[in-house]
C-alpha cells in the first residue's frame, strides 16, 4: 500500500503516491530533464501543452517537418496519464467496433481501426529508427468472456465475443474467434476458455520510450521544452477573415510569462477551457498491479476479459528470473467510490487464474478519459482556429496519442487527412446519438454538488496520521485537511479551482480527488490532473509551506 507519506517531489514526479511498474527499470532520475520558464517566447511556430505521449508524439512529427515547437510542462516529464499506464499498444479498441459502428458507421469504424494500427506500428518504426529499447514487440490480443463455462451469463457473452470477431475481420484486421483458446500460464481452476483473437498487436514499456524520443529532441535546434511551467491560460488573438488579418495564441504561465505562436496544442488530457468537450466526457479511475511470476511461465499476449469493469494483463520485464504480470481495472468514476479494495481484487482475480503469481511488487491507479461517443478528440477546440485538443482516449491514450501527433501535424501544414472528420472535437453527428447517455451522464455528475453539505470528519482530532478528508463545518466553507505522520495538520480549500466541486479524499493515492470533472490533487494541493489548471488554495500557513516545497522539490 502507499507510503506513509510520499516525499514531496512524489508530486512533481507522478500523479499519485503509489509507483508504477515502469520505475523499476526507468526511475524518475533517468528521465530527460529541463529548465523551468524564466522568460517570454515570442513567434514560435507551435507551443504543446502536456509532456506525456500525445504531446511528445505531436512535438516529434511537427519537427520532423521543420516547425520550431515549444512544450512546456506543469510538472516533471511524463508526470501524467502516460507514466501510469498499463502499456498495450493495440487496435482492439476497448469499446468494440459493434459499439463503435452505431456510433460512427462502418466507414468510421474501418478508420478508427487503421488509425490505431498505424499508431501500434509507428511507435516501433520510431523505435528502431532512434535506437530506443523499449521492449517494443509484436503479440496477440486474446479478449474472453468474464463468465467460466458453466456460468448462466456465458455463452451470451461468447456470442458477443463472435460477433466482435467477425465485425474486426470486415474492418480487415486480423481477427478470429476461437472455440478452444487457453492462455499458457493459466493454471488456475478457474476456466475462461474460448474467446476473440487479435493478431499482430504490440506492447512496450512506455517511459523507456517516450524518454529515447524526448532525448532525440532535446538534440534538436527546432525545440525547446520547459517543465515545472504551468499554463493557467490559452486565448487566441486577432482576426482572420477571408485570409486577411493575422490570429495567434497566447499562452500564460502561473509565474507570469508569456508564449506566443502561430499554434497551440493541449495535450493535457482534458482541455484546460471550462466549457470546451469536457460536457461529452466521463473520468474513471483504472487500478493495476505487478505480481512477480517465474521468466516463460506465463503467455506473452495481451488478455482482456469482457466485464464491464474489465481486467487487462500483459507482461513486462522484471530480471533474469522474474516477469512481471501486470494486471488491471476495476475502474469506477473518479472520487466516487473507495479506492482501497480494488488492489485486493485485483490480487485474488489474478491468484485465482495464474497459480504461478509471486510477490506483488507494485500497485497504482491511473486516469481514464472516456468519450460519450467512443472516439477520442483530436483537432481544432470548438470555436477556435489556431488552438487543438487532444483529450477522450476510452482507455486507448497510446495509440491516440501517437495518432494525434499526425493528425495535428498534418492540420497544421494543411495536409488532408482521412481520420480528421472522425476525431474532429468539432463533429456532430456521432455526438447527436449519444445525447441520452450524456444527459445522464450530465445529471450523475450534478448530483455530485451533493458534497456541498456533506462532511467526511466531523473533528480534526479524528482524523488519522497520514490522513486526508474533508472537513465541512455547517457556518463556513469546506476544508480540505490532511494530517502527516507527525500529526502536523495542512488544510486547503476543499473547492476544486475548476467548477467548484468539492474533493474528495483517495486514500490509495493519498491525493484529492472532485467527483464533479474529475481533476485531481496531491495531498499539498498540488493539482495532478485537469481540467483545473490551478492548485488547491492554502488555508493555513502549514498548507502554504508544504505546497512550496513541494513545487520546489
Amino acid at each position: 500500500m502507499p507510503p506513509s507519506t510520499p516525499a514531496p517531489a512524489q508530486a512533481m514526479h507522478t500523479s499519485g503516491a503509489l509507483d508504477p511498474v515502469w520505475v523499476h527499470l526507468e526511475p524518475y532520475s533517468s528521465l530527460p530533464q529541463f529548465p523551468s520558464l524564466t522568460r517570454a517566447i515570442e513567434n514560435i511556430d507551435v507551443c504543446i501543452v502536456g509532456a506525456g505521449i500525445a504531446g511528445i508524439s505531436t512535438a516529434y512529427e511537427l519537427v520532423k517537418r521543420g516547425k520550431e515547437v515549444v512544450l512546456i510542462e506543469a510538472r516533471d516529464v511524463l508526470s501524467g496519464e502516460t507514466g501510469r499506464t498499463s502499456g498495450h499498444l493495440t487496435n482492439d479498441l476497448d469499446d468494440g467496433y459493434i459499439e463503435i459502428v452505431k456510433k460512427h458507421g462502418q466507414g468510421g469504424a474501418k478508420l478508427a481501426a487503421h488509425s490505431h494500427a498505424w499508431a501500434r506500428d509507428h511507435v516501433g518504426k520510431i523505435a528502431e529508427e532512434l535506437g530506443i529499447e523499449c521492449e517494443y514487440r509484436k503479440l496477440p490480443a486474446y479478449d474472453v468472456s468474464q463468465w467460466p463455462v458453466g456460468h448462466k451469463d456465458r455463452e451470451g457473452e461468447m456470442k458477443e465475443l463472435r460477433e466482435e470477431a467477425e465485425m474486426q475481420k470486415k474492418l480487415g484486421m486480423e481477427t478470429q474467434f476461437d472455440e478452444n483458446l487457453t492462455v499458457r500460464g493459466w493454471t488456475g481452476a478457474v476456466n475462461q476458455r474460448g474467446g476473440l483473437v487479435a493478431d499482430n498487436q504490440a506492447t512496450f514499456h512506455p517511459t523507456k520510450y517516450l524518454s529515447g524520443v524526448l532525448n532525440w529532441l532535446k538534440q534538436h535546434p527546432n525545440f525547446q521544452c520547459y517543465t515545472r511551467t504551468r499554463a493557467m491560460s490559452i486565448e487566441e488573438m486577432g482576426i482572420e477573415f477571408l485570409g486577411l488579418g493575422h490570429k495567434s495564441v497566447v499562452i500564460k504561465t502561473e509565474d507570469g510569462q508569456t508564449i506566443t505562436a502561430k499554434h497551440a496544442v493541449e495535450a493535457t488530457c482534458v482541455p484546460l477551457q471550462k466549457l470546451s468537450v469536457i460536457t461529452q466526457l466521463e473520468f474513471y479511475r483504472s487500478y493495476c498491479i505487478a505480481v512477480r511470476v517465474p521468466k516463460g511461465s506465463v503467455e506473452d499476449c495481451l488478455l482482456y476479459d469482457n466485464a464491464e469493469e474489465y481486467k487487462y494483463v500483459r507482461l513486462t520485464a522484471c530480471d533474469d528470473k522474474d516477469d512481471y504480470l501486470v494486471v488491471g481495472g476495476c475502474d469506477h468514476k473518479v472520487g466516487q467510490e473507495d479506492s482501497l479494495p480494488r488492489f485486493a481484487e485485483l490480487e485474488k482475480w489474478t491468484r485465482e487464474r495464474f497459480t504461478q503469481a509471486g510477490t506483488v511488487d507494485y500497485r497504482w491507479s491511473g486516469q481514464i478519459f472516456e468519450p460519450a461517443d467512443y472516439l477520442g478528440f483530436i483537432g481544432k477546440n470548438q470555436g477556435c482556429d489556431r488552438l487543438y485538443i487532444i483529450t477522450g482516449d476510452s482507455g486507448d491514450g497510446l495509440t491516440h496519442g501517437v495518432l494525434a501527433g499526425r493528425l495535428i501535424a498534418d492540420e497544421i501544414d494543411g495536409v488532408e487527412n482521412q481520420w480528421a472528420a472522425l476525431y474532429s472535437p468539432k463533429r456532430l453527428g456521432s455526438i447527436v446519438k449519444t445525447l441520452p447517455a450524456i444527459v445522464s451522464h450530465d445529471l450523475q455528475i450534478n448530483m455530485q454538488y451533493k458534497r456541498l453539505l456533506q462532511t467526511d470528519i466531523t473533528d480534526i482530532e479524528d482524523l488519522g496520521r497520514g490522513c486526508g478528508g474533508v472537513l465541512n463545518p455547517k457556518l463556513s466553507k469546506p476544508l480540505a485537511v490532511y494530517k502527516d505522520d507527525e500529526g502536523k495538520v495542512h488544510t486547503y480549500s476543499a473547492f476544486c479551482p475548476h467548477l467548484k466541486g468539492v474533493v474528495c479524499w483517495n486514500a490509495a493515492e493519498k491525493s484529492f480527488d472532485c467527483p464533479v470533472h474529475g481533476s485531481r490533487f496531491s495531498k499539498e494541493g498540488i493539482c495532478l490532473s485537469g481540467p483545473s489548471k490551478a492548485n488547491l488554495a492554502p488555508e493555513d500557513e502549514a498548507g502554504k509551506a508544504t505546497q512550496e516545497i513541494a513545487a520546489e522539490a
